[in-house]
């Protein structure tokens, strides 16, 4: 371990969320925008199509339930009660006061039919910086892979795709994507952290399996890939940043999603993994 990594005890749970319209009831809307702040309910109403507007309901209302699920200080925090703060290029996280409290760290994504939440509790180490960011991404045929290559990746990162079989280089350009996005929204830069100052090695990548729980105390495995390894250019380690204190792990959802994670200043990644329905969340929350 370097100096500069720090051990912590704490894992990584993603709470895996189906997005499905067809089974919300006006009862359940009607509770998740008692939820939301006035502002959260103005971003909502933003949205022109009322798929999205449900959508986007949806989302806000998972992440405050999940954190209420989560949360194990010893006075519960309601839904309704979690008050959020955003960084300079967007990056949602709790209030100053809310995050010394609970010790949560969250990140969230969503594509598709699918959104996805990583919470890490870092209240035991308040004294180490810990990022993390977590993307979730739906494999999209008719996304011309190739006109993307030299915009976003690296030339070691596109010169690996294109020598795989082309059935499997479009797998592999998501599998990017994903990791990439997680970086990113880790570091809460935005798009003015380059794709390109930063790459994926998957020479010695490993096939693993995560257990996906789910609340009818079913259980099923999920491909996860281990050992990817994150390169850094020297620019981008201006900021102090060091590969090697990052952990990233790659997963499939299922066929036609994957997921990845990335955290920085842990000693190794251990992640947990729940599928949660919004009728379950709407019931335990």
């Amino acid at each position: 371990m370097s100096s500069s990594q720090t051990s912590t005890p704490s894992s990584v749970a993603l709470y895996f969320c189906p997005l499905n319209l067809d089974v919300l009831h006006p009862e359940q809307s009607d509770l998740m925008r008692q939820w939301l702040s006035e502002d959260e309910l103005a971003k909502v109403s933003r949205y022109i199509q009322p798929q999205a507007r449900d959508k986007g309901l949806m989302v806000r209302a998972y992440l405050r339930g999940i954190l209420s699920l989560h949360c194990d200080t010893g006075d519960k925090i309601a839904p309704q009660d979690w008050c959020f703060e955003y960084g300079e290029k967007g990056k949602p996280d709790l209030t100053s006061k809310q995050r010394e409290r609970t010790g949560l760290k969250f990140n969230i994504s969503h594509s598709g039919d699918w959104l996805v939440i990583a919470l890490l509790n870092v209240k035991q180490v308040p004294e180490i910086h810990i990022e993390l960011g977590v993307d979730i991404e739906r494999t999209r045929a008719s996304t011309n892979i190739y006109s993307i290559l030299s915009h976003y990746f690296t030339q070691i990162e596109s010169d690996e795709l294109l020598a795989l079989p082309e059935s499997l280089q479009r797998e592999r350009f998501f599998d990017l994507w994903a990791l990439k996005e997680s970086y990113i929204k880790a570091k809460g830069l935005g798009l003015s952290l380059s794709l390109k100052s930063f790459s994926f090695d998957f020479s010695v990548v490993t096939d693993n399996t995560l257990v996906l729980s789910q609340s009818t105390q079913d259980t099923n495995e999920i491909v996860l890939f281990g050992d990817i390894q994150l390169n850094l250019t020297q620019e981008d380690k201006a900021d102090g940043s060091r590969a090697e204190n990052w952990k990233v792990s790659l997963g499939r959802l299922n066929e036609e999603y994957r997921f990845a994670v990335s955290v920085s200043n842990l000693d190794k990644l251990e992640l947990k993994a729940c599928q949660l329905t919004l009728a379950d969340m709407l019931a335990l929350a």
